[in-house]
């Protein structure tokens, strides 16, 4: 499972995360899942480098990035008020049951939660899956925290 974050971590401030699962596959490792996902996406939205969710917001038909992704994955989302790290833990806490390895973005925690699952921290630039799950947690934000202004669906 693939964890990422939108919003500032700051007090008052809406803060969504979004999580992308996929079923383990024998012979893949978590720094290939997702790839071919972030490829045709990127096509899509005619983005290069690594996949943003301003890239999908501005330029894809978020609606079919999301089924896109929904139909290889199983995608998860919190969206809370952020008061202090706590909350983050909490959310993410509630997001992972279930999984066997958390590959989370190494600018989500603060510290090192305890889990009862492999928590992994990466930078999402050469993870695939992490920017998925950008793109899951843009959408959940935009959607729960009132952002809809100029996306086109």
């Amino acid at each position: 499972m693939f964890v990422d974050e939108s919003g500032a971590k700051s007090p008052c401030n809406c803060v969504a995360l979004g999580a992308v699962a996929f079923e383990a596959r024998y012979g893949t490792t978590y720094m290939e899942l997702g790839l071919h996902l972030v490829e045709r996406i990127k096509r899509m939205a005619r983005a290069g480098g690594e996949l943003k969710w301003s890239d999908v917001r501005r330029r894809a038909d978020v609606g079919a990035v999301l089924r896109l992704i929904s139909e290889a994955a199983e995608v998860r989302h919190a969206v809370f008020h952020y008061r202090s790290a706590e909350d983050v833990e909490r959310a993410l806490a509630g997001l992972v049951k279930g999984a066997v390895l958390v590959v989370a973005d190494n600018q989500l925690l603060a510290g090192r939660p305890r889990l009862g699952v492999r928590l992994i921290e990466r930078g999402s630039r050469k993870v695939p899956g992490l920017q998925l799950a950008d793109v899951v947690a843009g959408f959940a934000r935009w959607s729960s925290c009132g952002q809809r202004r100029g996306l086109r669906r």
